[in-house]
């Protein structure tokens, strides 16, 4: 495969990032214009961050008139001059090319797309040519080694995508150019002959010369006529249209086109000049994760960008005991474990790899069906004797630890993470598998795990694999892990994350595990009860709903229920989709306020989804084992930090409705000797609002244990506490909550049914009457803007890359985010630390078990004779959790409950 080469029409991208922002232009504290400079390197950074290109050119026009402004003086003369808060952007744009080593090419008397023209031509056949550009023109470059990418949309265009998009060949271009012509760059063309006609002509004569070697033949009149006294016209625009591609330029070296990512180091300081602090702060992740880091191996042996190593195959104790002896020598030790599922608790050892230097890595089997494995008992033994000091890495180390403590091997030693480092390293990114992160770290494609067991039916399980394909496999999954570790370590402690990651993230893998194992109880004959209700109730809503409808219809059918909805009801509809008209639980929750039919199918919809999701599927998940659920915790799948759990789903069991709580109700103690005890923050997210707001008001009503939404509602309404009633309340609890989310006008009229105005009034009464508030929203969508990225009180940082989007529906939900994420991410950091603080004082007790995390809430499973003990414990635990320097401006209040069951106990 041929190394390819980048080629960037830098006054093209200039442009571009220019006008992205001329609604809202960056302007620095001295006054100078950024928009433009942010956007190149931003595009630039995506580009590196997508391809780690390693040969790159950049062209810029120049100032001088070019060879088509002498063929024609008109050309581009409609073209306003080039803005002046630009044109000092474009020389700064330069100076930071050539800062981090990237020399531009440019040829007076010939513009940017001649330049790169000519060199996409002349390199091509020595290298696969990518033009990053956003202009139209360049199609006419494309072949099978010429492509464009077009950084804006984030699309490459092959020949095949030219022709879809213009319904022409790229080697047609510049013929249909030449005939439609091209207003910005005053390109006169064929007068009177639009696109369409261009391309139909082009599609019969395929170029300008077959055209009018054939004019008599053209069936209309009027286009004939046009495109005859359209000739000089025509000429003369297919030569201003076509790049030229023999202008004179000097012999590329290799040294004029490289490209090292640690030249971006000498860069930063340029950008935090121009306060560009968002861009600093990832080059910075760059250059750190692209510097080379010395192991704490004796011989300090470095590691190097190379993508290969030794995979060796362990088959007798003398040999992993003589390998063992040696990794005890080293301060890390990359595991991970094969096992024949993914149930971590109740699944099958099949084989383990380590890594502890560079450019080897082990397996050895221990349960494959068709080979000589390894004794589990006297394996665990040398392994527990030579690696007790060592630090174990793991990516997703909570399932190995799990597999092994279960197999008869507690791992006790001090733990690192790699998926955990790289999510609160870049905790938006949604993807942490391994495979992933090699690509997204070395850009190592790793072995896939369909090439060793198959897929569907013919899928076996990994104890099947034969022993050497195993070890190839997953000896690189263990080398990968020991990479990643010093990829992310310096990163880590660079962007100060160290306490985050150390004392809140990587403690709660072994709290998770132990809740994992723990599981929990539910009766089965009570959801069978809640079952037939569940039925019933279904039942009938059905009737109701065909009674409001006129007839029978299959209300899971989208066209069935469009039709009834939209022509036989006559109900206006709200949006439409491809297939007609839609009917998600959007529409049907703006027409609820109106139609009872949409409330129905609201409720329908609802329990229908709970009896699937949990009533009836809950009891398939109880392990014939343990006679428990086991759920699954998630540390990696919210961008807030909040944790989540699968299989079952516990986060989004509602509280609210009245199959809910029953279900909640199915959660009991497994023994009439225990109980349930819930304890759950009360109002936290308010409370850390305030905090992080310094509002006064909201601060003093807290301190002083006042009803929050009463309060609110006092102040908002101009009353006395006691003069509030219920329903101004719920009013002040919906627009408490909802200013933390985003809630605007339109959303809190939809909420509280009513209109948009009053809704309005509502919140300018509430930052009247909270004006810190207000000042915080907007500290914080200025934060964001400035360094591209949120935090929480503990450092827990998501990075916003739509903060500055031209999208405005995109930039408005980075600025919700902006809002809401260190509120909400602090909320879940404190309770991470409270289920450590907990599980630490519990770990020897067997009158108590943590059973359940979901939000602000923890479940245990108590023995009743330790209830009082155990509600003091939580409480005080919990309460303790928020940082002591803020214990004194506000306090935690954790509220508890105890009952036969999770709904009675919350």
């Amino acid at each position: 495969m041929k190394e390819k080469l980048y080629l960037i029409d830098g006054t093209a991208l200039a442009y571009r990032s220019y006008y992205a922002f001329i609604n809202n232009p960056l302007i620095n504290s001295k006054g100078f214009p950024t928009s433009a400079l942010f956007g190149v390197i931003n595009s630039f950074l995506k580009l590196l961050d997508q391809f780690d290109p390693c040969r790159i050119v950049i062209s810029f026009d120049r100032k001088e008139p070019t060879f088509r402004h002498k063929m024609a003086e008109s050309y581009k003369i409609h073209r306003p001059p080039m803005p002046v808060d630009l044109i000092s952007q474009i020389e700064a744009i330069k100076d930071f090319f050539q800062i981090i080593g990237l020399r531009e090419m440019s040829v007076a008397g010939f513009e940017a797309d001649d330049v790169l023209g000519t060199l996409a031509v002349k390199y091509q056949e020595e290298y696969e040519v990518v033009i990053v550009t956003g202009d139209k023109d360049y199609a006419q470059l494309v072949n099978d080694q010429i492509t464009l990418f077009d950084p804006k949309n984030d699309k490459f265009y092959r020949t095949a995508d030219i022709i879809e998009k213009y319904d022409l060949k790229p080697d047609q271009f510049i013929d249909y150019l030449a005939l439609v012509g091209d207003s910005a760059d005053n390109i006169p063309g064929a007068k009177g002959i639009g696109p369409k006609t261009a391309v139909g002509l082009l599609k019969s004569y395929y170029n300008i010369k077959g055209l009018y070697q054939h004019i008599e033949e053209i069936s209309s009149k009027s286009v004939r006529e046009k495109l005859v006294e359209s000739k000089d016209s025509v000429d003369l625009s297919y030569k201003l249209a076509t790049i030229e591609t023999r202008v004179p330029l000097e012999e590329i070296t290799e040294e004029r086109i490289i490209f090292h990512k640690n030249d971006l180091n000498h860069a930063v300081e340029f950008l935090e000049n121009y306060e560009l602090h968002q861009l600093s702060n990832r080059f910075k992740k760059i250059i750190s994760a692209n510097k080379p880091v010395e192991t704490p191996i004796e011989e300090a042996i470095q590691i190097k960008d190379q993508n290969e190593y030794e995979p060796i195959l362990i088959e007798t104790l003398e040999e992993l005991e003589k390998i063992l002896i040696q990794a005890e020598k080293s301060e890390v030790f990359s595991i991970d474990t094969e096992t024949d599922s993914v149930e971590a608790l109740f699944t099958k050892l099949v084989g383990i790899s380590f890594c502890f230097e560079p450019s080897k890595a082990y397996y050895l089997g221990i349960g494959h069906t068709f080979a000589q494995n390894m004794p589990l008992e006297e394996t665990l033994i040398l392994f527990k004797k030579y690696t007790s000091k060592c630090l174990f890495i793991g990516h997703n180390f909570k399932f190995d630890y799990e597999v092994l403590d279960n197999h008869g091997w507690r791992i006790e030693n001090r733990i690192y993470d790699t998926m955990l480092a790289e999510y609160v390293l870049d905790a938006g990114r949604n993807r942490y598998s391994l495979d992933e992160c090699a690509k997204n770290e070395f850009n190592y494609e790793m072995i896939p795990i369909d090439q060793l067991i198959g897929k569907g039916k013919s899928q076996i399980t990994f104890d099947a694999v034969e022993l050497a394909t195993a070890c190839r496999y997953s000896s690189e999954d263990a080398w990968v892990a020991y990479r990643l570790y010093f990829a992310t370590r310096e990163r880590i402690k660079q962007e100060n994350l160290t306490n985050l990651y150390y004392n809140i993230e990587l403690p709660l893998v072994r709290v998770l595990a132990q809740m994992e194992r723990n599981g929990v109880y539910i009766s089965v004959p009570f959801l069978k009860g809640l079952s037939i209700k569940a039925n019933d109730m279904l039942q009938l809503l059905i009737k109701e709903i065909y009674h409001i409808a006129g007839e029978e219809f299959n209300i899971n059918s989208t066209q069935q229920l469009s039709h009834i909805l939209f022509e036989k009801l006559g109900i206006k509809p709200i949006k439409k989709t491809k297939t007609g008209f839609s009917t998600d639980s959007e529409v049907l929750e703006t027409l609820a306020g109106e139609h009872e039919i949409a409330r129905k199918l609201i409720e329908y919809r609802q329990n229908a989804k709970l009896l699937n999701t949990y009533i009836d599927s809950l009891p398939k998940l109880i392990n014939p084992k343990s006679g428990r659920i086991h759920t699954s915790f998630n540390l990696t799948i919210t961008s807030t930090g909040r944790l989540s759990s699968s299989n079952p789903n516990l986060q989004n069991i509602p509280i609210r409705s009245e199959l809910g709580k029953d279900i909640r109700k199915a959660f009991t103690a497994q023994s009439g000797d225990c109980c349930i005890i819930s304890a759950d923050y009360s109002q936290i997210e308010l409370r850390l609002m305030a905090l992080m707001a310094q509002d006064e008001n909201m601060l003093d009503a807290f301190r002083n244990n006042q009803d929050i939404h009463t309060r609110t509602a006092a102040l908002i309404l101009g009353k006395e506490p006691c003069e509030v009633d219920s329903d101004e309340r719920r009013k002040a609890k919906v627009v408490n909550f909802g200013i933390i989310y985003g809630m605007g006008a339109f959303s809190l009229a939809k909420e509280l049914n009513i209109k948009v105005k009053e809704a309005k009034e509502f919140i300018d009464n509430y930052y009247h009457s909270f004006p810190k508030i207000i000042e915080f929203i907007e500290k914080q969508k200025r934060f964001a803007l400035e360094n591209g990225y949120v935090e929480t009180l503990f450092g827990r940082k998501l990075y916003l890359p739509n903060i500055h989007s031209t999208n405005q529906g995109m930039r408005a939900e980075a600025e919700r985010v902006a809002v809401n994420m260190p509120i909400q991410g602090t909320a879940a950091d404190i309770i991470k630390i409270a289920m450590f603080n907990i599980q630490e004082r519990i770990e020897t007790k067997s009158e108590i078990k943590m059973l359940i995390q979901v939000h602000d809430e923890l479940v245990f499973e108590v023995n009743r004779s330790y209830i009082e003990e155990a509600k003091r414990l939580i409480v005080e635990l919990m309460e303790k959790a928020l940082p002591e320097e803020y214990q004194g401006e506000i306090r935690l209040t954790a509220e508890i409950g105890v009952g036969d069951n999770w709904a009675d106990a919350h």
